[in-house]
Formats: C-alpha cells, sequence, structure tokens
C-alpha cells in the first residue's frame, strides 16, 4: 500500500495533505507527492490518495465507485433539531424564508442563509435542477468535529464560534449508537445552539476531511480505512486499531 498525497511544488498542497503525509510516513507507509490525477493512474486500488473533495471524487469515478451522500443519514433524524428536506434550487422561492441551503454535490457552491432571493448570488451559476438541502435555520455558537472509526470516538476537536460553548457528550454519544449505517472512518459534525441544544450538524465522510487537530497517525488511519471500505480492499491498520 502507498499513500499518494496531493501536492504543489513538491509539497503537500495544503495543511491536511500535511498531516496525511507526515501521519503516513509514521506509519510506514510509502508516500508519493501528486500534482496531477495522470500522476497516479497507475496506482493499484488499495493504495489511498489523499486531496480535496473533488479529487477523490474523480479517483474513485475512475474505478466506477460512488460513494454516495452520507450528510443526514435517515436514523439521526431525530438529532438534527430541525427540518432537512432536499429540493431543487428552482424551488427556493416557494419556501419561506430565512432558510439555509447547501448543494447536496459539496463545493460546487457554499452553504448560506438565504433571508431574500437577492442572496442566491453564489448559486447562480447553477443550473436551476440542481439539487439542494434545505432546512430551518439554527444559530450555532460553537461547532465541533467528532472523528470515528469503525464506530468508535478516536476525538472530538473544536472548530468554529465559542470553545466555552461545549457539547453535550451523552447527545454524541447516543447518536454514535443510532448510527448503524455509519462508514468505517467518518466525522459527525455537532453544534451547541443559542438556547443550549447540542444538534448534529451534518456527517462528513471518511475519505476527505479537515482534520482541525487530529493526531496525524489517526488521520491516516481513518483515511486508510475510510478507502479500503470504499474499493473493497484490506485495511492493513484495523487489527491495531485499538491497541
Amino acid at each position: 500500500m502507498r499513500a499518494y498525497i496531493h501536492a504543489f511544488r513538491g509539497k503537500p498542497y495544503n495543511d491536511d495533505c500535511r498531516v496525511a503525509y507526515d501521519g503516513f510516513r509514521e506509519l510506514g507507509v510509502e508516500t508519493v507527492l501528486f500534482t496531477t490525477n495522470e500522476e497516479f493512474d497507475t496506482r493499484n486500488p488499495e493504495d489511498v490518495v489523499v486531496g480535496g473533495t473533488i479529487m477523490i471524487w474523480n479517483a474513485l469515478n475512475e474505478r466506477g465507485i460512488e460513494s454516495g451522500h452520507h450528510d443526514y443519514p435517515a436514523e439521526l433524524t431525530d438529532f438534527r433539531g430541525r427540518e432537512i428536506r432536499q429540493i431543487k434550487l428552482k424551488d427556493i422561492r416557494q419556501e419561506k424564508l430565512p432558510v439555509f441551503i447547501k448543494p447536496v454535490e459539496e463545493k460546487t457552491a457554499p452553504g448560506i442563509v438565504i433571508h431574500t432571493q437577492a442572496d442566491l448570488e453564489d448559486y447562480k451559476q447553477l443550473d436551476p435542477e440542481t439539487e439542494i438541502y434545505c432546512s430551518g435555520v439554527v444559530n450555532f455558537i460553537s461547532e465541533w468535529r467528532c472523528f470515528l472509526l469503525y464506530g468508535k470516538i478516536v476525538d472530538i476537536r473544536f472548530y468554529y464560534g465559542s470553545p466555552d460553548a461545549e457539547c453535550d457528550r451523552s447527545v454524541i454519544d447516543a447518536a454514535v449508537k443510532a448510527y448503524t449505517n455509519m462508514p468505517a472512518g467518518c466525522a459527525m459534525d455537532f453544534g451547541v445552539t443559542d438556547d443550549g441544544r447540542t444538534l448534529l450538524i451534518e456527517i462528513n465522510d471518511g475519505f476527505s476531511l479537515g482534520t482541525y487537530g487530529l493526531d496525524e497517525t489517526m488521520y491516516a488511519r481513518l483515511l486508510t480505512a475510510r478507502w479500503a471500505e470504499l474499493n473493497g480492499t484490506e485495511d492493513i491498520f484495523k487489527e491495531k486499531e485499538f491497541d
């Protein structure tokens, strides 16, 4: 197994790629820095690819693999604290404002709160048939990422708002237990609202994640677990995971 790390001018492309690079090297995995997709066309299925979401989708699509969407699993509906529906962009004009929207396909446009139709400027380049998530507006005063590997919480990291507003751990534990279709590696983002509730923000697939200070070797293991699951290959670190 090798780890192909997206790079620019001979160095990992960003902080997350650097953390993965250091983590894989510490685990004794051969690392290959690449700039274009053509540079890893000869890779093997078990070779992990590290980079941005769109790049990873392309790498998976080349092998006919679809990761699916894990943003809002049905079994976690009760943890959202708000209604979240999937609609077409053109139908936003029928919604009662304000609402929060984001594309189902990540990175095509940012998630934003719509107060008036004029706020759709960032979405004007998208096809009106584009599928988007639409939800009620919630005021999160802090946001936290819970990293999961084979159903076990391996770390919880603060990333936005006030670090003093901590999530209710019992809510997180209950959500983890309820997430029966959890990928081998993923993250659950939680937020604390201005009225003190701990709510699920969204699920992030483990093939491409912001680290927010996660231990570098744990990050490499999490990426490996999800990549192996998607590609139907062996996770060479699985048996060592809980040592």
